[in-house]
């Protein structure tokens, strides 16, 4: 799978559990990264905020997001 469907799936399960601040950070990280060229990375940086502060929500994503992580390690870092 790749990273746009681990957001996909990670956007579907914001909006139906009523996160939709949540998901609004995340898109707005998506937005810029459109603008300098790094979509990646900055959705990758806001998760981790995420992860960091709101422990709750990013259970809620949490398998969706170590995919994320590991389509990003596996692309980007070999």
């Amino acid at each position: 799978m790749s990273w746009i469907n681990n957001l996909y799936v990670i956007y579907q399960k914001l909006d139906a559990t009523g996160c939709g601040e949540v998901k609004h950070e995340i898109l707005e990280a998506q937005i810029n990264g459109c603008n300098n060229g790094g979509i990646y990375f900055l959705v990758l940086q806001q998760l981790m905020r995420i992860k960091k502060d709101k422990a709750n929500i990013y259970e809620l994503i949490k398998g969706e997001v170590e995919s994320y992580i590991q389509y990003g390690a596996h692309t980007y870092m070999n």
